[in-house]
């Protein structure tokens, strides 16, 4: 959900990436992995949106298995830890202008993705999520061919007027966000035969 309300919110993103995957993908065929490496610009909205909404901004909570120390503060054993992945993605030090999207800031100077590519979303050290893997190439997945065949647009009612889209996200240990109406429309013919084929085969 999160993916689709940044589109819809930011069309120069879409169209930015949507023009990425055209000139190297082609409107033949849909993405697959093996493109991967060379959408960069599609590689920084990945990166951007779990920076920017991650689904569980506490993280995962885990119990201190004995006594420590860290920054001066005693944390006994037995204690439930929470890691502010929240808090360390909307750091204003790391990420200007935090609540911003912008994939822009995954890029260097010269117009190459830095090398900062940790996803916090996932966790990290031995408690990482063990299928980062899995989600990671599923959620780049859905984002490269829904971009390749859809424009993601505002709703209109019943005037054609165009139909603000709710923000609010739900809160607690798994933020989501809350439904909002939005467009989806194919981007050619060629994107609809894409589209009732991959319904045939899969």
């Amino acid at each position: 959900m999160s993916f689709f309300f940044a589109m819809v919110t930011h069309p120069h993103v879409q169209r930015k990436a949507q023009q990425e995957l055209d000139a190297t993908v082609g409107t033949g065929r849909l993405p697959d992995f093996s493109d991967r490496q060379s959408l960069p610009y599609l590689e920084a909205i990945y990166r951007e949106l779990l920076r920017w909404r991650p689904p569980g901004p506490l993280g995962v909570p885990h119990c201190t298995s004995e006594d420590d120390i860290y920054n001066g503060y005693f944390i006994p054993k037995g204690t439930t830890v929470f890691s502010n992945i929240r808090a360390m993605t909307h750091d204003e030090g790391m990420y200007p202008e935090p609540s911003e999207f912008r994939p822009e800031r995954h890029f260097t100077a010269d117009g190459k993705l830095n090398g900062d590519d940790r996803i916090l979303a996932y966790g990290f050290g031995r408690r990482v999520c063990v299928g980062r893997h899995v989600a990671s190439s599923t959620l780049w997945l859905m984002m490269a061919s829904v971009l390749a065949t859809f424009d993601i647009m505002k709703a209109k009612d019943d005037l054609g007027n165009e139909v603000e889209v709710n923000t609010e996200y739900t809160d607690g240990l798994i933020s989501q966000k809350k439904p909002f109406k939005c467009l989806f429309v194919p981007r050619s013919n060629q994107a609809i035969h894409l589209i009732e084929e991959t319904m045939r085969t899969h």
